[in-house]
């Protein structure tokens, strides 16, 4: 029975990786979808960056607001039956899937801010000296020959 348990544990762990990584093709694909229909200016500064996810915040916090009113709905409905829970549950289900949307359009946006404003800053020295490791062609250096090299060198050609 240990060993199920184990097993059990380990699925539910994959299946959350896997929605996580499809959580996030759905972010790419809804900044995509934004900055194809909507064509919007470069973000230009952290400011600038702070005033657009603070937008998308507010949302997401709306449709928060909205799934706990839905959520003490449910609460207050337990008692009465199954007809006025049942509609309770699809609004809560409505409130759920808005701020999963409202989420994915500021995990979005906070994308293009990150993508923008880390694009025009420029490389830190740790940066260049990475950049500089790379452009050499293979990364290794000739080492210069030493004195003893040197002479044996010159005797093998002597010979």
């Amino acid at each position: 029975m240990r060993d199920y348990e184990q097993m059990e544990l380990d699925m539910t762990l994959e299946s959350d990786r896997a929605l996580k990584d499809n959580i996030q093709e759905v972010a790419r694909f809804a900044l995509g979808q934004f900055v194809q229909n909507e064509h919007p200016s470069t973000v230009r500064n952290r400011h600038e960056g702070y005033g657009i996810a603070a937008e998308y915040y507010s949302s997401l916090q709306r449709s928060d607001k909205a799934v706990g009113v839905e959520m003490k709905s449910m609460l207050s409905l337990l008692p009465n039956g199954d007809g006025d829970f049942t509609n309770i549950c699809g609004s809560l289900y409505n409130a759920a899937i808005d701020t999963a949307v409202a989420a994915i359009r500021l995990a979005a946006q906070s994308r293009r801010i990150m993508e923008d404003i880390y694009g025009s800053e420029p490389p830190t020295p740790l940066e260049e000296y990475a950049k500089s490791l790379e452009d050499d062609s293979d990364g290794f250096e000739e080492a210069e020959p030493t004195e003893a090299e040197e002479m044996e060198t010159t005797e093998s050609e002597g010979d």
